[in-house]
């Protein structure tokens, strides 16, 4: 998995912005002051969106298969379709085997899964399966809720937070309602 999210090239964000900016005229927006720096600043914007390496695990042992929920993990991606952003909140729940993670590695791992232009429910995979590579554990569901602004903003125009799902092994009904919240 880690090859996919490697570092990739370094982006040409001259060139991008020279792009951009005929794009923008392309589309009919006018020479505005406002705007000036827009192709700069979206290159460099998008420039952040490359692949970013997985955070390094070096897991604990442990002898507790006692259940382990993480909840309000900040989610900030950008819509693969529409480059739109999607935000919000991921909660983890496992049960371990014999490895736990130091807190701290799953908002990294958030981070570097998630600042890519990504699909939700590409995420939420991605998610449990680096957690599920890492630490084999006996349970583990993951929820993302989030508000995705390409459904705000255009096509349906509604609001709502939008929950996906994705679970690996043994669900408990411990483990399941700790995903309900």
């Amino acid at each position: 998995m880690s090859d996919r999210h490697a570092q990739g090239p370094t982006p040409d964000r001259q060139a991008a912005a020279a792009h951009i900016a005929q794009a923008l005229h392309a589309l009919g927006f006018p020479d505005d002051p406002e705007m000036a720096r827009t192709p700069d600043l979206v290159a460099h914007f998008l420039a952040e969106l490359l692949p970013r390496p997985l955070p390094a695990l070096t897991p604990l042992q442990t002898t507790s298969h006692d259940l382990i929920v993480l909840r309000e993990l900040p989610v900030y991606s950008v819509c693969a379709h529409h480059l739109l952003p999607f935000f919000g909140t991921a909660t983890i729940a496992y049960r371990p085997d014999a490895r736990i993670a130091g807190l701290g590695w799953f908002p990294r791992l958030i981070d570097a899964l998630a600042r890519r232009p990504q699909l939700q429910e590409r995420l939420v995979d991605q998610l449990a399966q680096a957690i599920d590579d890492a630490l084999a554990p006996r349970g583990l569901g993951v929820v993302l809720q989030v508000r995705q602004l390409c459904v705000e903003l255009r096509g349906a125009r509604s609001t709502g937070i939008y929950a996906v799902t994705a679970t690996r092994g043994d669900l408990d009904p411990a483990l399941s309602a700790a995903l309900r919240g």
